[in-house]
């Protein structure tokens, strides 16, 4: 599959412009679209996402890297409005994008917005067509997200193909853990099934009949319960904008260190600048991670402590016995039918009812001797089993977890020792760095270092101040979803056992059966990918990082990744900007191979601050496959001259973006066909 045309009216910079790619043949599957900061590049890039996925594209151009300011779809919409197109008329806005999934055959997707003439949005259209050997037949919308999921992608891993190169790496950093497994739950379709069970939920609540003590009593817990679950999500928002303030913070602060990098200062290199901003960054970083870590310890392990040993070992020893006498009693049950069984064998056999019938006296004392002689498989009752079970009240999924929380809640004074000497020595490592700072302070004669530097001072302060708040939300977060899944395991007992009572409500009861299929399958379900996730991710990382000493990148099934070195050693180092880009676009590279759609990759400042190594190793794998189109969205600096020449072998088409004042606050785009930067 390629994209064959994406064509923009009135959409943001471009007043009416049409791209054309070529199918990729005999090794030409790159395309360059050049331009400098604000000529439209990422605009380009909305666009594509707008047309293919419509509202849902709002929920992942963030995903994919993109600026989104808030989530509002007729916002975006209406901030996309090309400023002249009210004055002028029309008051419309269309995208329409042409894909081919062979030579002769495609689709055609046309999305147009309709304005009043206050520029908000009123309507909109979307058209749908095939193309089947040059003829054009108009299909039904509704068939769209079918047609998106065979020939093309689905909205939820559009973000693994078209995606901001650079932005993505600052996303990987805020949160890897939980961007990688966002990822994997898109593969596998975990999102769609967490909405199916909210909606069976949902059905059985509206399914009960009658009213009723039971049926109340649900409906104040399910009320409660969605309470909750709402909170959570404005804490999640809440996240998600510090994150992004984060993101910008560093962005400022990692351009005043080039600045800073680049003045040289007197008898200090701008390498040595360069190492000493690295650490100060790194130290600061590593202080807050200590703290944060520090803070968790006392709050989620030390309380525990607080509690007598005697206690404690009373409540390990009491769910330990009721656990022997819940086995016990399993295994006496599952024996049970065995026993019938057995005896309806033994006196059905020709000498036993020979014998019996002679004497039914005998026969009913070899029926109490069987019983006897049964009674021994499970009596005496084994070592340390409860008399009677008190806390009956728990699942065994319940129990499971309590006894994970035994072992785990210890924490020892050699762990919070090392801790406080680590933050003391990181402490102590930035009051040296500081102090060398003074020292370049001393020797700068404009005030320029001295600006910048209170700068730099400034944002990480802030930078500190907003990771504490981030830790605080993070917190909040977690203790609010210990209680809602408590909740919602009590609601979902009550549940079952309202159904259960209710033999009416047998469609309810089939609903409560998916439901508890689903809670079995989702933590099932990372494990069948996380292996192929690992290979394919450690396959990708080879190809493009210089450093080799990577043997094999582990991903788990919570997300966390794990780095390994030839000899099997878990290898921990500080990424640059650049190796930190690679590693994103490693994992991006690995999802979307695991996802098993061959597609477009559309990519927005695909080089940005990568070394000349790094650079060449990422357009070599991008022009590997050469059936693969690949869009490249790059600024003047990032394929210079020389690298144009190392893939010109692969080049198929080229533009050149040029943006002119209309007038003051407006700007036209147009896009220069088989032109780039330097005039080639």
């Amino acid at each position: 599959m390629w994209i064959e045309k994406i064509e923009l009216t009135n959409f943001k910079a471009y007043k009416n412009q049409n791209f054309t790619f070529p199918k990729p043949s005999n090794g030409r599957n790159l395309i360059l679209v050049g331009g400098m900061n604000g000529f439209g590049k990422t605009t380009l890039l909305e666009a594509l996402y707008l047309c293919l996925y419509g509202e849902d594209a709002t929920h992942h151009l963030a995903r994919a890297g993109l600026q989104s300011k808030n989530n509002s779809y007729a916002k975006f919409l209406e901030s996309a409005l090309h400023g002249k197109s009210l004055a002028a008329k029309p008051d419309q806005m269309r995208v329409v994008v042409r894909f081919m999934d062979s030579e002769k055959h495609g689709y055609e997707i046309i999305r147009t917005w309709f304005f009043n003439r206050k520029g908000a949005l009123e309507d909109q259209e979307i058209r749908l067509n095939e193309i089947e050997n040059g003829i054009v037949s108009p299909l039904n919308g509704d068939a769209l997200d079918d047609v998106l999921e065979i020939h093309a992608v689905p909205a939820n891993l559009a973000p693994f193909f078209f995606f901001d190169g650079e932005q993505v790496k600052k996303l990987a950093d805020q949160d890897k853990n939980g961007w990688i497994k966002q990822g994997m739950e898109s593969l596998m379709g975990v999102v769609l099934l967490k909405k199916l069970r909210d909606r069976l939920v949902q059905y059985q609540n509206n399914r009960r009949l009658g009213q009723s003590v039971d049926r109340t009593k649900l409906d104040s817990m399910l009320a409660t319960l969605n309470e909750k679950i709402e909170q959570q999500e404005q804490l999640q928002n809440s996240l998600f904008i510090y994150n992004e303030e984060i993101a910008r913070n560093q962005v400022r602060r990692d351009e005043v260190q080039q600045s800073l990098m680049s003045l040289g200062v007197g008898t200090y290199n701008a390498k040595t600048v360069e190492e000493i901003l690295s650490e100060e960054a790194a130290k600061k970083q590593l202080k807050v991670n200590c703290e944060r870590t520090l803070e968790n310890l006392l709050a989620d392990k030390l309380p525990f402590h607080l509690i007598s040993n005697q206690l404690m070992e009373s409540l390990n020893s009491r769910f330990s016995s009721e656990k022997i006498k819940l086995d016990w009693e399993i295994q006496k049950q599952e024996l049970e039918p065995r026993k019938e069984k057995f005896s309806s064998a033994f006196f059905d056999t020709d000498f036993i009812k020979t014998f019996t019938q002679l004497n039914q006296h005998i026969k009913n004392d070899l029926v109490s001797c069987i019983a006897q002689a049964w009674e021994t498989l499970y009596f005496p009752r084994p070592e340390g089993c409860a008399e009677t079970i008190l806390h009956d009240y728990l699942e065994p999924k319940q129990r499971q977890r309590l006894e994970n929380a035994f072992s785990s809640i210890q924490i020892g004074a050699n762990q919070i020792r090392d801790l406080v000497t680590q933050k003391r020595e990181v402490e102590t490592r930035l009051s040296e760095l500081k102090m060398r700072r003074i020292k370049l302070e001393s020797i700068d004669n404009d005030g320029v270092l001295q600006k910048l530097n209170q700068e730099l001072a400034d944002v990480q302060t802030e930078l500190e101040l907003q990771n504490k708040q981030l830790g605080d939300l993070e917190r909040q977060n977690v203790a609010l979803d210990a209680v809602i899944k408590n909740e919602r395991a009590t609601y979902e007992r009550e549940n079952d056992n309202y159904i259960k009572t209710e033999p009416a409500k047998s469609n309810a009861n089939k609903a409560q059966k998916v439901i508890h299929l689903i809670d079995e399958l989702l933590p099932r379900l990372f494990a069948l990918k996380t292996e192929e996730l690992s290979q394919a991710v450690t396959r990708r990382y080879a190809q493009l990082a210089h450093k080799q000493h990577i043997h094999h990148i582990s991903i788990e099934v919570d997300g966390y990744s794990r780095l390994y070195d030839n000899d099997g050693k878990e290898v921990s180092f500080d990424r640059s900007a650049g190796e930190n880009q690679i590693f994103a676009t490693a994992l991006f590279a690995g999802l979307a191979d695991v996802s098993g759609y061959h597609i477009p990759l559309v990519v927005d400042t695909p080089l940005a601050r990568l070394d000349s190594q790094h650079r060449k190793n990422l357009l070599d794998y991008w022009c590997s496959d050469p059936d693969r189109q690949v869009i490249l969205l790059s600024q003047d600096e990032e394929v210079d001259e020389e690298l144009i020449q190392t893939v010109r072998p692969h080049l198929c088409k080229t533009y050149l973006l040029k943006s002119t004042l209309v007038e003051e606050g407006f700007y036209k785009t147009i896009a220069k066909e088989n032109a780039y930067f330097g005039g080639k």
